[in-house]
């Protein structure tokens, strides 16, 4: 069965994200079910951000020498979903973080490699990278919804033969992907790796990316509770989380003639000023009307930033290394920063109002909105030959 590449990748994301909203919200419930302590369940949770700084670039490396994403991805998605499978005959820790990092090594390199061949048929006259990409957004909303009806029926045994199926579903996704395009000549003496990531601003980007996924460290591990110990019941903290999902739905649809105007570089600096104002807000706030405005803004501190930094990781990449780009590009920022912004909570949480996290997040993604300034400007110079 030949489907459109447009639509085999829209329903990659979906598959993939679909995971990941029964994945995220409530396989902690799972592990807890299984007298797993506080301690144990934050480590099994840090492994796949930890996989995550580790394990994409050496996929992306492995697609562009072969010239092979889509045989990578499909294997991948394969082996992750075997490797989960084992989950069921875990029942203590050792076993549950053995399988789990598995699971998490196995599954990180398919996602950056579908990432490059989207670009790829945006920049050919297909649909905008963000249209693609918001079919995972909405899939992210209705697993989780539904995925939170199922465990109020069954229980939170339910959930991991739900992830095992929808991981099933994602390897379908994986054998629908269109074939390899012909891999383009690597010109003379052209740059290897190593060097073009020495490049005019890359490192400035790379670490801007770092810094702003780092600052939604407090908002993911600790954002839920800092509403509850403000008052907000379960119904409310799940309709404010949703709505940030859905305005990151609407920004990956409309954000494509933003970039086109302003260029990716700009459009991220003014996500990150946009994503330090929604992190002060939570550090001086706790109204209703406050946490909205501050939802609203996921829009531009994950869903704008994301599309405009991957636009630009596609066009500093040469053809031959965009799977290279990508999985950097997401090690970087969904490994590393995830890691350092979840584990630098998680040491200040106990010592500090968690006012204090979200104010310190601000500062870090106005950090971030200098490196990217920082990276523009090298970018021009280079340009320049100065």
């Amino acid at each position: 069965m030949q489907l459109q590449p447009a639509l085999a990748l829209s329903l990659f994301y979906l598959a993939t994200f679909a995971v990941l909203g029964v994945y995220l919200p409530y396989l902690n419930l799972y592990l807890e079910g299984l007298g797993l302590s506080g301690l144990q369940i934050g480590i099994v949770s840090s492994l796949v951000p930890l996989c995550g700084a580790l394990a994409p670039a050496a996929g992306g490396v492995l697609s562009d020498r072969l010239g092979r994403r889509r045989g990578l991805v499909v294997l991948s998605t394969l082996l992750a979903m075997l490797a989960f499978s084992l989950l069921p005959g875990a029942r203590h820790f050792g076993g549950i973080a053995l399988v789990v990092a598995l699971y998490a090594v196995l599954r990180a390199p398919a996602l950056p490699l579908v990432e490059a061949s989207a670009m790829e048929i945006s920049e050919a006259g297909g649909p905008h990278y963000g249209r693609m990409r918001a079919w995972g957004s909405a899939a992210f909303i209705v697993a989780a919804l539904g995925a939170g009806r199922l465990v109020a029926l069954w229980g939170e045994s339910a959930i991991v033969p739900v992830v095992i199926v929808l991981l099933g579903f994602n390897v379908l996704a994986a054998l629908l992907l269109p074939g390899d395009r012909p891999r383009p000549a690597r010109p003379v003496g052209g740059p290897p790796l190593l060097t073009l990531l020495r490049g005019p601003g890359i490192s400035f980007f790379l670490m801007a990316c770092v810094l702003s996924q780092a600052a939604h460290g407090p908002y993911y591990v600790f954002y839920s509770i800092h509403l509850e110990k403000a008052g907000y019941g379960p119904q409310a903290i799940g309709l404010l989380w949703g709505l940030a999902v859905a305005c990151e739905v609407v920004a990956m649809l409309r954000v494509g003639p933003l970039l086109a105007r302003a260029g990716p570089l700009p459009t991220m600096a003014a996500c990150l000023v946009l994503s330090a104002v929604r992190w002060w807000i939570c550090a001086a706030s706790s109204s209703p009307a406050a946490m909205v405005v501050a939802q609203v803004l996921h829009a531009a501190s994950y869903a704008a930033f994301h599309v405009a930094a991957v636009t630009h990781t596609h066009r500093i990449f040469g053809p031959e290394r965009r799977a290279s780009g990508q999985a950097i590009y997401a090690s970087a920022t969904y490994g590393v920063g995830n890691v350092l912004g979840m584990f630098l909570s998680g040491v200040f949480y106990d010592r500090v109002p968690t006012a204090r996290l979200f104010a310190a997040a601000a500062w870090a993604a106005l950090a971030a909105a200098f490196l990217v300034a920082a990276a523009a400007r090298r970018g021009e110079r280079s340009a320049r030959g100065v």
